[in-house]
């Protein structure tokens, strides 16, 4: 980095420090000598502005509850003008050197147009492709003109940023495709940071005989967690097993009631936001991480968590994963389907051998994707940036 301390602001329209790989890349620039702001959302019984691991935290008074597109858009729009006026409110104090905006909404980049006039970098974060998940989302053909106009928004968000980065390949052909030069664009894959999520060598199961499934993260439709319950439903009742879902979200309510409605009883635990240190020991009962996303374009970021943990991993067939891990690695099932899942899980059951030799697999196809190569593709990016 320069010898000069360079001032970077961070926009985020989630919850700090729950989400992990925004934790992940803050700390990462306050160790490597950036001095570091944060804007997000502030939930219950959350401060105003209290500094976390050198990261100076800026929350703002909104929640999110993201109840159907209405709600979204509100949420969406009323984040980026609060944002707006507290970016160039610290500005004024701080002047920042960078500033990142991360996704969704892309449009959240221009949230530092008063630190771009004053000669600020803007770095463009997009964690999600907006226009195909909601493609997907709403079941909408890409050339629906409301997905039209999000890539025109993301193409203009794009083009107001001074750089780009994407989480996967899939999300780097899409923006080439909209015309965003190649030039511009970083792949930084979303892993966990391996000072958390690290390989625990001989680390044991319950020892029950319980075989523990577990999925951690946003509690949203798109997750597939009601494909995991109506497999859970159609396995033979005498199979010990029980299903750690860990997180909070607006699609909580609905799967408790169909947990409910197929009688799973204790199969299902339902545990909400947890510590850090509960969430790695809950993972590391698990006996399978399972990653049950419906859609494309999501960051692999849970299953690279299970490799990293060493953890055999049963997963949705989709492309974005299959990039990165073969079936050899990946016990995969057909996206959506509850029975092949059930399927995948008995396999999983009956063959635990088998199992640990696929995340042998994983782990050591992992090797190229861990943190210490993308942190410093990361830190690349801001030292371009700080150059400039």
């Amino acid at each position: 980095m320069t010898s000069k301390v360079s001032r970077v602001c961070v926009i985020r329209r989630a919850y700090y420090p729950a989400e992990s790989h925004v934790r992940r890349n803050a700390e990462s620039l306050v160790a490597a000598g950036y001095s570091v702001d944060l804007v997000c959302l502030r939930n219950r019984d959350e401060r105003p502005f209290e500094v976390i691991g050198g990261v100076n935290v800026h929350r703002l008074p909104l929640r999110a509850h993201r109840a159907g597109i209405s709600s979204y858009l509100f949420e969406y729009f009323a984040f980026f003008f609060l944002a707006f006026a507290a970016v160039a409110r610290l500005h004024a104090r701080r002047r920042f050197t960078i500033v990142e905006a991360d996704s969704m909404p892309d449009f959240l980049i221009f949230a530092g147009l008063i630190p771009r006039l004053t000669g600020s970098r803007l770095i463009l974060y997009l964690f999600e492709s907006m226009p195909e998940i909601w493609a997907q989302k709403k079941k909408l053909p890409m050339t629906h003109r409301a997905i039209r106009f999000l890539q025109w928004q993301e193409k203009v968000s794009c083009a107001f940023a001074h750089t780009v980065i994407c989480c996967h390949d899939m999300a780097r052909e899409a923006l080439g495709a909209m015309g965003v030069p190649a030039s511009k664009i970083s792949v930084i894959l979303n892993v966990p940071d391996e000072d958390v999520f690290h390989r625990y060598e001989g680390a044991q199961t319950a020892g029950d005989g319980t075989f523990r499934l577990v999925q951690h993260g946003t509690i949203t439709e798109n997750y597939g967690i009601q494909v995991v319950l109506e497999a859970l439903a159609a396995l033979n009742p005498a199979i010990r097993v029980r299903y750690d879902v860990i997180g909070e979200g607006e699609y909580r309510t609905a799967l408790e009631e169909t947990a409910r409605a197929l009688n799973l009883g204790e199969r299902v635990a339902f545990h909400g936001y947890v510590s850090r240190e509960r969430l790695l020991e809950l993972l590391l009962q698990s006996t399978v991480g399972v990653v049950p996303m419906l859609f494309e374009y999501q960051s692999p970021n849970k299953l690279f968590e299970f490799v990293a943990l060493g953890k055999p991993v049963i997963a949705s067939d989709r492309k974005t994963f299959k990039q990165h891990f073969a079936d050899d690695a990946i016990l995969y099932f057909k996206t959506g389907d509850p029975k092949d899942l059930a399927r995948a899980i008995e396999e999983a059951l009956r063959h635990p051998e088998a199992a640990r030799a696929r995340a042998e697999r994983a782990s050591r196809r992992y090797e190229e994707y861990r943190w210490t190569n993308m942190r410093k593709r990361y830190l690349d990016v801001y030292e371009r940036q700080s150059a400039r």
